[in-house]
C-alpha cells in the first residue's frame, strides 16, 4: 500500500512539472535543445524509482541471493515438489519360493515407523529454509571444491582382481598372505551359514540354524537391508556372484531379497525399510546392488540398481551430504556409503548426475577446516579418525593426487594411530585409504592390521570364522556386522585395483 501511494505521488509530481514546463516554454523552442532537459528528467525519475523499490524490498540490496542446491529428481524431472511420496502402496509380496521375511527382529520401540510413506513424511514434517548464499566463505568453498576436481567422474578402480583364480596372487603381491585368504574364506562360510531362509541377513544373527550358538547379536532395529548389503559386499569382494563361484545361490537369494523389498517412489527405489535411520539401509544395500551389476551386467539387477541410485540423488541434502532420512543434514559416515554406491554405479555405467557429484565436493569442504587434513563427523574441528579416512578416501576417488600435502599429512596421522583393537569400521576405511595411497604408508600399516585380524578370528564352535570386538559400534552391529567388515578389510588387496601402482605388483591390468 505504501509503495502504491509513493508511485501515485511520483506520477502527480511528474504531471504537474510537465504542465508547468508546457505553460512557460516559448513556442518557438528548437526540438534539439529540449533533449538534455528530457534526459535529466528521465534519469532523475529513474533514480527515484530505484530508491523507492529498494526501500520496499526485504533484502537491503534488493537482490535475490539464494543459491539453489536442491537435488534434481532423476526419475521424473517433471515432479517439482521435493516432498517424497510413494507411487503406490505396499511393496510387492515376495514370490512363493522365497519365505516371508522374519519379523521377529523388528524393533518394539514405540517410535518405530510403520511405512515408508510415514518415514518420508517425518523427513519433511518441518521443512527447513535453505541458507542464503551471501558470504564470500561459501563461494570460496564451492571454488575450492571444484578447482581440483574439474570433472564429475570418480577415479577408475577396477574389480577384475576379484577373480578367484588370481586372488591369492594379487593378495600376496599387495601385502596379503595365504593365512589372510584362508581367514576370508572362513568368514564367508560363517556368513553363508547365517543367511535367513528369505535370502536376507539380520544383525540379530542367532536365529534359525544358529539357534543362539553364536553370541553378540546386534540391534533389533530394522536394519535387514544394511545387514544383507554388508554380507553381499563381502561375497562380491571375494569374487563370488550369483553367476560364478561356490556361493552362487547364497548371493542370488540375498540380491533377490533386496530387489523384492524395494519400494518404488517418484524419486526412485527406496530401501529405507521403514527405519528411522533408513539411509544406512539404503546406502549399503544400494552399494551392494551396484557392485553386483558392475560384476555381472545382469539386466534384472540393472533396473533396481538404477532406481536405488536415483533415490540417493533425490535424498541428497542441499549441502551435498546425506543424513538418517532423505534431505536431512548429512554426516560423513552416512555420506561415505552413499558415495561408494555412486562410485560403483558410475563404474557400472549407470546414470549419476554430475550435479550430485559436485555437491559431494562441497559437502567435504563443510566438514574440514580450510587447509586442514582432518575431517569431522558433522562439522570441522572434530578431527574424527574414521571420518578423516573416509573424507580423504573420497577426495582421492575424486582425483586428488596421493602426493597432495593434505593426503600425506592425514596418512601420517593414521599411521601413527595404528590399527584399532576394537573399531573395525576405522580399520576398514583406514586400510582402504592407505592401500590406495601406497608406500611407505601402506607397508607400515598393513602387516599389523592383517595379523591382528587373522589372530582374533574365532576358531571354535558355531562362531568359527567370525569376529566380534567390544565397542559401541560393535554392540549395535553385532557379530554379523563385525565379521562382514573384517572380511572386507582382508579383501582390500584385490577388492579395487589400486589408484597408484604398487611397486611390487606385477599383475596390474
Amino acid at each position: 500500500m505504501v509503495q502504491v501511494t509513493r508511485l501515485s505521488w511520483i506520477r502527480q509530481v511528474t504531471e504537474t512539472n510537465e504542465a508547468d514546463r508546457q505553460e512557460t516554454a516559448p513556442q518557438n523552442t528548437v526540438p534539439g535543445r529540449r533533449v538534455p532537459a528530457l534526459l535529466i528528467s528521465v534519469i532523475a525519475h529513474t533514480l527515484l524509482l530505484l530508491i523507492l523499490a529498494l526501500l520496499a524490498t526485504e533484502s537491503p540490496f534488493g537482490i535475490q541471493t539464494r543459491f539453489d542446491f536442491t537435488a534434481t529428481n532423476a526419475v521424473d524431472p517433471a515432479v517439482e515438489s521435493p516432498q517424497m511420496q510413494l507411487a503406490s502402496g505396499l511393496s510387492p509380496a515376495p514370490p512363493t519360493q522365497v519365505q516371508p521375511a522374519d519379523t521377529s527382529t523388528r524393533s518394539s520401540q514405540p517410535n518405530t515407523l510403520n511405512s515408508v510413506s510415514e518415514t518420508l513424511s517425518v523427513a519433511h514434517a518441518e521443512p527447513t529454509k535453505e541458507p542464503m548464499f551471501n558470504t564470500a566463505q561459501s563461494l570460496q568453498q564451492i571454488l575450492r571444491a571444484t578447482s581440483s576436481t574439474a570433472s564429475a567422474a570418480f577415479a577408475s578402480t577396477g574389480v577384475d582382481g576379484r577373480n578367484p583364480t588370481r586372488r591369492l596372487q594379487l593378495a600376496k603381491a599387495r601385502g596379503g598372505s595365504v593365512q589372510s585368504e584362508a581367514a576370508v574364506e572362513r568368514a564367508l562360510e560363517w556368513l553363508a551359514a547365517h543367511q535367513r531362509p528369505n535370502g536376507s541377513w539380520s544383525l540379530v544373527h542367532d536365529t534359525g540354524d544358529c539357534d543362539g550358538r553364536c553370541r553378540n547379536a546386534g540391534s533389533q532395529e530394522r536394519f535387514d537391508p544394511a545387514a544383507t548389503g554388508l554380507a553381499l559386499l563381502a561375497f562380491l569382494g571375494a569374487g563370488y556372484t550369483q553367476d560364478a563361484g561356490k556361493y552362487q545361490d547364497t548371493v542370488r537369494k540375498g540380491t533377490y531379497f533386496l530387489i523384492q523389498i524395494m519400494e518404488e517412489t517418484p524419486q526412485g527405489g527406496s530401501l529405507l525399510y521403514q527405519s528411522d535411520r533408513g539411509m544406512y539401509n539404503h546406502g549399503i544395500a544400494a552399494f551392494a546392488l551396484c557392485e553386483a551389476y558392475q560384476m555381472t551386467g545382469d539386466p534384472d539387477i540393472k533396473r533396481t540398481a538404477q532406481l536405488a541410485v536415483d533415490f540417493i540423488v533425490s535424498a541428497q541434502n542441499y549441502q551435498g551430504g546425506w543424513g538418517y532420512l532423505p534431505k536431512q543434514p548429512g554426516d560423513l559416515t552416512l555420506s561415505g556409503w552413499q558415495t561408494m554406491a555412486l562410485k560403483s554405479a558410475q563404474a557400472a555405467e549407470l546414470q549419476v548426475p554430475a550435479s550430485t557429484i559436485f555437491r559431494i565436493d562441497n559437502f567435504l569442504e563443510t566438514q574440514q577446516e580450510p587447509g586442514s587434513a582432518y575431517f569431522g563427523y558433522t562439522k570441522p574441528g572434530q578431527e574424527s579418525h574414521t571420518c578423516t579416512a573416509i573424507g580423504n578416501l573420497i577426495r582421492m576417488f575424486r582425483g586428488i593426487s596421493n602426493t597432495d600435502p593434505r593426503i600425506l599429512e592425514s596418512a601420517q596421522f593414521l599411521n601413527q594411530l595404528g590399527r584399532s583393537g576394537t573399531d573395525i569400521y576405522f580399520n576398514y576405511y583406514a586400510s582402504l585409504y592407505l592401500f590406495h595411497i601406497g608406500d611407505p604408508f601402506w607397508s607400515d600399516w598393513n602387516p599389523a592390521c592383517r595379523e591382528y585380524l587373522i589372530r582374533t578370528q574365532a576358531t571354535g564352535g558355531h562362531e568359527a570364522g567370525s569376529w566380534y570386538f567390544e565397542n559401541p559400534y560393535g554392540k549395535e552391529g553385532g557379530r554379523l556386522y563385525t565379521t562382514a567388515m573384517a572380511a572386507m578389510t582382508l579383501e582390500v588387496y584385490y577388492r579395487f585395483s589400486p589408484l597408484y601402482q604398487h611397486a611390487e605388483d606385477p599383475f596390474e591390468l
